[in-house]
Formats: C-alpha cells, sequence, structure tokens
C-alpha cells in the first residue's frame, strides 16, 4: 500500500530491488559475473558496491552478489547431479537387462 506521497514502504522497494538485481546477474551469467566479482575483490578489496552492473544502473552489494553466486552455483550442482543420478540409473538398468538376455540365450 503506497504511502500518501505515493512511495512503497521500504521494505517493499528493497524486494524489488533485489528482484531486479536478481534477473539481471541472471542475465549477465554465473562466469561473467563471476570473473567481475573475482576482479574487483582484487582490485579493491574494501569496495562495498558491486560495479559489474553499472552499465545497468545498478550497484548491489557484494555481499548480495557472493550470495548470489553462491545460490547459483548449488543449483547448478543440484541440476548436474541429478543428471548424474539419471545417467547411472539407466546404466545399472542397462547392465541388468542385458546380463538377464545373456542368461536368457545360454
Amino acid at each position: 500500500m503506497p504511502d500518501a506521497d505515493g512511495s512503497l514502504p521500504a521494505f517493499v522497494e528493497r524486494a524489488q530491488q533485489d528482484a531486479i538485481c536478481r534477473a539481471a546477474l541472471a542475465r549477465t551469467g554465473y562466469r561473467r559475473v563471476k570473473a567481475a566479482y573475482t576482479r574487483q575483490l582484487r582490485e579493491a578489496p574494501d569496495a562495498d558496491t558491486f560495479h559489474g552492473l553499472v552499465h545497468q544502473n545498478l550497484w548491489p552489494t557484494m555481499d548480495f552478489v557472493r550470495d548470489w553466486l553462491k545460490a547459483e552455483k548449488r543449483r547448478a550442482v543440484a541440476r548436474v547431479r541429478w543428471t548424474f543420478v539419471g545417467a547411472m540409473l539407466a546404466t545399472i538398468v542397462a547392465v541388468l537387462t542385458f546380463t538377464a538376455a545373456l542368461s536368457v540365450l545360454r
């Protein structure tokens, strides 16, 4: 619900800004964000603001970007893990089927 002057409460504006930053980071991609993040840590280790999204007029905190990178890495690992488990199960089923077929043919 907007205030009398038409602005939203601070926590709503912050949530909107976070969502916009997350979307911009996702569009930029994990590798580019990670490279810009590590480059900025080397060049300016005491910086509080991430400068990798300046061209989009976004200034997320370094903590926000670090948390996003961790979450993206977890999501990517989970996706790969399920692919690996599926391939392993398919391999096991194929070996069992092949073994059963060989035992029937003997």
